[in-house]
């Protein structure tokens, strides 16, 4: 019987990166493909950058490979507002123009929920 091959061979490369661990060169590279997906700092910019999807897939794809981590086709990728991850855009969330990552989401949500701290009012006996 022949093995399947897969589609994409494995890979040693982490899935997300911070910003900080680059170095100069690679920065300087990262935040101008940012800017060409209209992003700067984790921040939507106001034109958007570029608008042909395939285009916007080959540019995260080069910023995966600058960044060092490991990115599916046809995926685009983020970096985190507050924390400068660098990471799989599908996982990406976003509040008020800003990209965040699931923790600083996570956090983002807990100093935002009015309700967080108080007795449950719901009525549901969890």
């Amino acid at each position: 019987m022949a093995a399947i091959a897969p589609e994409r061979p494995l890979t040693k490369k982490p899935t997300e990166r911070k910003l900080e661990d680059l170095n100069e060169a690679q920065q300087e590279v990262h935040w101008a493909l940012m800017e060409l997906l209209g992003y700067e700092g984790g921040a939507e910019t106001d034109d958007g950058g570029l608008d042909d999807r395939y285009e916007r897939f080959a540019v995260a794809q080069e910023a995966a490979e600058n960044a060092g981590i490991d990115l599916p086709p046809l995926t685009e990728i983020a970096e985190c507002n507050t924390c400068g991850l660098i990471f799989n855009a599908d996982h990406a969330h976003e509040v008020d123009g800003r990209t965040l990552c699931g923790e600083d989401h996570h956090e983002w949500a807990l100093a935002n929920d009015e309700g967080y701290g108080y007795p449950d009012t719901t009525g549901h006996d969890d």
